[in-house]
């Protein structure tokens, strides 16, 4: 590798030269010596380390980064790549999909979210969508395609939305299942175990351990292109054990009553799983929740529900995470806090037991 001084229009360039592996020549110029020692340097890292530096990369257009990003991702499941596949096509392809890397800089990306921002889209599906390039980019870097820093990396985004949870009571849970009809058992089940919808329809008969009162959570289940497909639990520790309340147990008796091993435990009228949409339907979901003054009210919000329930109950927060199948009890004190608020009381309290606080005319 060479670094050369060259006269240009009455000021200077400085020139890196080095090979790659074939033996051919790359050259990159730089305004200032200072940048070009930078990269040099940087070219020489890369070269120890057995990566290839190629500027000419640079001019591979996004939509040919992005296939072959994809395809490097054998590790998602079919609920992501098909949410990471209509970020590309409904917001990253129109813009960028024929933009050489080399020429998407940050400016026009500040722009692209800005714009996003203001056409009415949620900040949360903003973060969503420009991770989907961020990570094209750093694919690009990562396969020498693209020199230098990720210019989505310094991105701004608009501030999240404060997350809102729906709390149900024991009562209106019970109200609920009876304006529900015949599927309100579902209602029940999620409220008294905290299972997340795709969870619950993942469950096979020998999932359910009625003697040990006990649900196996080993799958779930997600909805792809209108048809139910089996994928991983959330997490690791969405692969968990949780306990079944009494007063679900005859409910979860009627639903696999009858059914051999490895069927499915909840399933529609014909016996396949029941998706969400078809559940929401037969149910009158929408009717329903407006019946009991809750007419925002997801499906997902009985999870919540469950958690608001077994903390009124005296669980504890470690229980709760563990029962709820969050990753670290770190994202149960986030997403749960308000279910906790009331032990500050605690704080002030051990205060004011103590005996030894100073007059006020002590130091």
């Amino acid at each position: 590798m060479t670094i050369k001084r060259r006269e240009v229009g009455g000021g200077v360039r400085f020139d890196v030269q080095w090979r790659l592996p074939d033996g051919s020549k790359r050259k990159k110029t730089f305004r200032t010596e200072r940048e070009a020692r930078q990269f040099d340097a940087t070219v020489a890292t890369s070269t120890a380390a057995g990566e290839v530096t190629d500027p000419r990369g640079g001019k591979s257009r996004l939509k040919a980064v992005y296939k072959s990003w994809l395809a490097s991702r054998p590790d998602l499941s079919a609920k992501v790549r098909r949410g990471y596949t209509d970020n590309w096509r409904l917001r990253i392809e129109p813009k960028f999909g024929e933009w050489p890397i080399s020429r998407i800089d940050q400016e026009s990306l500040q722009e692209w979210v800005n714009d996003m921002t203001e056409s009415g889209l949620g900040p949360r599906t903003v973060r969503w969508t420009h991770s989907v390039l961020k990570m094209c980019l750093d694919h690009a870097i990562d396969s020498g395609q693209l020199i230098g820093k990720n210019p989505a990396a310094k991105t701004r985004f608009p501030p999240m939305r404060p997350t809102t949870h729906v709390y149900l009571t024991s009562s209106e849970v019970n109200r609920l299942a009876e304006l529900c009809g015949h599927q309100g058992d579902i209602v029940l089940i999620l409220a008294y175990t905290g299972l997340r919808y795709g969870e619950l329809i993942g469950l096979n008969v020998e999932d359910v351990d009625l003697a040990a009162r006990r649900l196996r959570v080993r799958r779930s289940m997600s909805q792809v292109g209108g048809r139910l497909v089996e994928g991983n639990t959330k997490s690791a520790a969405g692969r968990r054990s949780v306990p079944i309340p009494q007063r679900v147990l005859p409910l979860l008796a009627a639903r696999i009553e009858g059914r051999p091993h490895g069927a499915p435990a909840i399933t529609a009228p014909r016996g396949s799983r029941l998706s969400l949409e078809n559940w929401k339907r037969d149910a009158h979901w929408k009717e329903s929740i407006a019946a009991i003054l809750r007419p925002t009210m997801r499906v997902h919000d009985l999870r919540h529900t469950y958690a608001s329930l077994a903390r009124r109950a005296g669980a504890d927060l470690r229980l709760l995470q563990k029962t709820m199948g969050h990753a670290s009890i770190t994202i149960t004190a986030h997403t749960y806090a308000d279910l906790y608020d009331d032990e500050l009381d605690s704080v002030a309290a051990a205060l004011d037991s103590l005996d030894d606080l100073p007059s006020e005319g002590d130091p």
